[in-house]
């Protein structure tokens, strides 16, 4: 399985090579921590180098220093993040001149630093475990295509709906290849709470998509499963969602998954997260 967010990402997008600067507030909350902190590092280092320079390049504009570029670096510093020690001031109107303009942009860009780092923080995420394999299999009778789901957090997600969308090429009669989706219909597709887990189960039957083909037939016609899950976070109280796809490699047929519900005389005492996606060849119980 993989993420929509990691898929689309491998496709090559051309022509919009600019874009991310028109739309850099949503570029700055999708990418992943590590390159926010570096990012603002090099920000950090950049800026203060170049009100470094123009103080160190006209001598004796700082009183306290020996003219050394490190020392206008760390009063730069100082004027962005408002510290003032007091050890390094400003003693030419040059210098006082760019003193007032770096204080200004600072506050300018501290604020956005602030807002986009809050925004990052405060953006509802859901903590779902997805099965790593898709089965098919017989239910109640039934064959079926089924996956499970797994709340992470200690929390519920009310009104929890979920979809499958079969993805597969399709040519028309003009001879054009198109990726067609096709919905799934789902044995049952809303849960009123998705606390601990949850299998998704679509019957394959004569009106199913899925009637009569093999493991060979997934995988020659590149057939895939799009899966997405959308509820209402009962901490945060706002709309979570979670989504990834399946590829064709991933259906596995004639497996069950491995019980991770701990239970006695019908209570739940635990929940084997770490047996999520073990399987079995026999039936469940």
């Amino acid at each position: 399985m993989i993420s929509t967010y990691d898929r689309f990402k491998q496709i090559k997008k051309i022509g919009n090579e600019k874009f991310w600067l028109q739309d850099f507030y949503h570029s700055v909350l999708i990418i992943p921590w590590r390159y926010f902190f570096l990012i603002f590092l090099a920000f950090f280092i950049v800026f203060n180098s170049i009100f470094a320079y123009f103080y160190w390049i006209f001598p004796n504009s700082l009183s306290g220093t020996d003219n050394s570029f490190w020392e206008a670096f760390l009063f730069s510093v100082q004027t962005f993040s408002t510290v003032g020690y007091g050890a390094f001031v400003p003693q030419s109107d040059f210098a006082q001149t760019i003193t007032v303009i770096e204080s200004a942009l600072s506050v300018f860009f501290t604020a956005l630093l602030t807002g986009l780092t809050f925004s990052k923080f405060s953006r509802p995420i859901a903590k779902i475990i997805f099965s790593k394999n898709m089965l098919i299999n017989s239910f109640d009778g039934n064959k079926i295509l089924t996956f499970r789901m797994g709340n992470l957090r200690s929390n519920i997600i009310a009104e929890a709906q979920v979809r499958i969308v079969l993805l597969q090429t399709y040519k028309t009669i003009e001879g054009e290849s198109i990726r067609r989706q096709i919905d799934l219909k789902l044995i049952r597709s809303s849960s009123l709470f998705f606390a601990l887990t949850w299998s998704v189960m679509h019957i394959i039957d004569e009106t199913s998509p899925l009637y009569n083909l093999t493991a060979e037939d997934i995988l020659r016609e590149n057939i895939e499963f799009a899966v997405s899950l959308i509820g209402h976070d009962s901490t945060f109280l706002q709309t979570v969602h979670a989504n990834l796809i399946y590829p064709p490699d991933s259906i596995i047929f004639d497996r069950y998954f491995a019980d991770v519900i701990e239970s006695t005389n019908g209570k739940v005492n635990a929940l084997r997260y770490d047996r999520f996606h073990d399987l079995k060849i026999t039936e469940p119980i």
